[in-house]
């Protein structure tokens, strides 16, 4: 398989690491978050991304950007511009708080969609993102969709992307049906929150340090909770909330991405206790080493979507199409070939059906 890697055809470029919120649950940011003790934070050169997108040209991959808060870094106009001309479609989340400035902006480049995370009602929202956070993603959303109509464009498309703890999972239904103005959105998202235990995250470490030279993992341990932080959970009311959002999108033509697809209470509960390999329609492998791609805002290659700290390369140093074909890439694609991470069940893309039609 290796001796016929082409390129990516979905590349994640992590523009900058600063963000303007806290929001609780979160793996960089966060109260245990990777960033809170980073000296200096870092943003990725506009002439490394120019090119990486020249490189990549002639394949013409889905870019998704990513931060920290993309709309933070300085010339994100610019990446979204050279991403169209060059021929390939870019997507973007964003917590919604610097929407409504960059609106304007954001309808002229065009991208294919834009996530705006919220989780729940205003109060549940603003207890986990920060005060004020959901008035202002609200309206960012209004005026983004008003300025599209206005232009009579079809892009960005708008979704909403909720990630549910044990603090929001309860008010999803009233999120949803309640709160949101559907008729703005054309995709929803729902992802439990990710997480590893202490025991995942130290195998690791004890792994990438034995099969690949790297001998702390920072990154990764911004995702370490309790178990018990999740013994709270009400499986049986959460399946059913799950299922009524689910059943509502798939009669009313909304594209929904939710994760793990199985949403049975037993399911459920399993994921949340660390028991994720015995859910039903489990990988046995991840695929995503030949597919898709991740340059972090220092430069770094990796594989793993926020797990940041084994680099396959660095993009000042060599080029993504030398290191997307180099050793190193093929040594931990030869790993994979038969064995899981320790952190696997921790990425939402190990739960994500195996194929790239809905990446944007």
């Amino acid at each position: 398989m290796d001796s016929m890697m082409g390129m990516p055809k979905w590349i994640w470029l992590q523009v900058i690491e600063s963000c303007n919120l806290r929001c609780k649950m979160c793996y960089e940011w966060g109260e245990s978050g990777a960033y809170k003790e980073r000296p200096e934070l870092k943003q990725l050169e506009l002439s490394a991304i120019e090119q990486i997108i020249n490189d990549c040209k002639d394949a013409k991959p889905h870019y998704d950007l990513f931060g920290g808060e993309p709309l933070l870094y300085p010339r994100i106009k610019e990446v979204l511009t050279m991403i169209k001309e060059s021929g390939s479609t870019v997507s973007f989340p964003t917590n919604g708080t610097l929407l409504s400035k960059y609106a304007e902006m954001i309808v002229e480049a065009g991208p294919s969609r834009v996530w705006v995370s919220l989780d729940g009602p205003e109060e549940i929202n603003d207890a986990q993102r920060g005060k004020g956070v959901y008035q202002k993603a609200m309206k960012g959303i209004d005026k983004l969709y008003e300025l599209k109509q206005a232009a009579g464009t079809q892009l960005p498309e708008i979704g909403v992307t909720c990630t549910i703890t044990p603090v929001n999972y309860i008010h999803l239904e009233r999120f949803f049906f309640e709160e949101l103005d559907l008729s703005k959105l054309n995709c929803f998202s729902m992802e439990l929150q990710a997480y590893l235990t202490e025991e995942m995250h130290e195998q690791y470490v004890d792994l990438i340090n034995e099969k690949f030279g790297v001998t702390r993992a920072p990154m990764a341990r911004g995702f370490v909770r309790q178990l018990s932080d999740f013994s709270e959970i009400d499986f049986v009311e959460l399946q059913r909330q799950l299922t009524r959002v689910i059943e509502y999108c798939a009669n009313n033509n909304i594209y929904l991405n939710h994760y793990p697809k199985d949403v049975s209470a037993q399911n459920l509960k399993k994921y949340f206790s660390a028991d994720a390999l015995s859910m039903s329609t489990v990988k046995s492998r991840c695929i995503y080493p030949w597919l898709s791609t991740e340059v972090n805002a220092r430069g770094d290659v990796t594989s793993c979507h926020a797990y940041y700290d084994l680099s396959l390369g660095n993009v000042y140093e060599q080029s993504l199409k030398e290191i997307w074909r180099g050793t190193k890439y093929k040594e931990f694609r030869k790993y994979l070939k038969k064995n899981l991470l320790p952190i696997c069940t921790g990425c939402c893309l190990f739960y994500n059906d195996e194929n790239f039609s809905n990446i944007g």
